[in-house]
């Protein structure tokens, strides 16, 4: 499907990949307003000209839009769909999704963000007397939002009772567990799959790993089970943190963290994507389990001053962010750099658990 994409341009590149990992064709790219505009928040010069476009099926805001934006644009654009960066992220966790918990999540969160749109909807139409700009008109959209309501609870009561048996599970395992954690493309699954010899998808779109893998692995005679978890993302939704908890909080349960950065990154980006890491995992209730942190890319470093440095810089700021960091180790998962050294490590992890 063709679309058109709005986002600011410090995000330019993070927007596209998301958009063509949803399967979208982004014709067009718009910088988002400054000042967004009230009832449309896209530009109302843009919007004229999208009205001319017959084969642009959706439209992308990579910020989070409020009702009245969804509805007006609705009304304005029949025929197109509406995506903001929330409901563009449940569609590509949508398409990866494997277990009924991440499908549940998935939809989960989808109508709970789509309910007071349809509830503004509601008023507005009835005030108006119209027919709704969503094509139902007032007992159309009451009827909707009665339906919103009822899957609600009847998901909500089919995800504790998952939730439940996950944990029993986890409970009655013997296995000590690793949870590999990090940003999306961070190389996460690389990692597992070499630590593993699995061959799990690995590709440059962003969330490969939406529904956690595990395997469990010998060292020095134990099995330890790894967990390959799905990749965060710069300024995550809390709407996506919550349809998600299940799935993230693999990392809770784990006995260690194995957290991976991408040690090719600018040492400013790669400070913040560490800061940011920790700070998700505080989110989610996740501290004073030992980690060892794996800087992955290093063959993608200009040189040995240039890695030394981001070295230090991460050891220095992890140990004043997170307690206990064992370890910081510079890898290449897909060279096979230092990997044998991280397994090794990875035992002394367990051991410090």
């Amino acid at each position: 499907m063709k679309a058109i994409l709005f986002t600011a341009e410090e995000y330019k590149d993070e927007a596209l990949s998301l958009a063509e990992t949803a399967l979208y064709d982004v014709v067009k790219i718009y910088k988002l307003p400054k000042k967004p505009n009230p009832n449309f928040y896209i530009q109302k010069d843009k919007l004229e000209e999208i009205k001319k476009l017959d084969d642009v099926d959706t439209i992308i805001v990579f910020d989070l839009l409020k009702s009245r934006h969804f509805i007006n644009l609705n009304k304005e654009l029949l025929g197109k769909k509406i995506l903001d960066k929330v409901l563009l992220l449940l569609e590509i966790f949508a398409l990866h999704a494997g277990s009924k918990e991440a499908k549940l999540q998935i939809e989960l969160a989808r109508m709970k963000y789509e309910l007071p749109i349809l509830k503004d909807l509601y008023k507005k139409t009835k005030i108006t007397e119209q027919q709704g700009p969503l094509g139902a008109g007032v007992y159309g959209v009451e009827s909707a939002i009665r339906l919103y309501q009822r899957r609600i609870v009847k998901i909500r009561k089919e995800l504790e009772e998952l939730k439940k048996i996950r944990e029993d599970q986890i409970k009655r395992t013997n296995f000590n567990s690793i949870a590999i954690v990090g940003y999306t493309n961070a190389g996460k699954t690389t990692i597992f799959n070499y630590l593993t010899g699995l061959n799990q998808k690995v590709d440059s779109s962003m969330f490969t790993t939406t529904s956690p893998k595990r395997y469990a692995i010998p060292l020095d005679g134990k099995k330890i089970l790894l967990v390959d978890t799905v990749g965060f993302i710069r300024g995550i939704p809390p709407q996506i943190v919550e349809a998600f908890f299940v799935t993230l909080s693999e990392a809770k349960y784990a006995n260690a963290l194995l957290l991976v950065l991408d040690s090719s990154l600018s040492s400013t980006l790669l400070v913040e994507m560490l800061q940011s890491s920790l700070e998700i995992l505080r989110e989610l209730g996740i501290s004073g389990k030992p980690m060892i942190i794996a800087l992955n890319k290093i063959d993608k470093n200009a040189n040995d001053n240039e890695l030394r440095e981001k070295i230090d810089l991460v050891k220095e700021l992890s140990s004043t962010l997170y307690t206990p960091v064992i370890d910081v180790i510079p890898v290449s998962a897909l060279k096979g750099i230092n990997m044998n050294l991280l397994r090794d490590r990875l035992l002394t992890l367990i051991q410090t658990s």
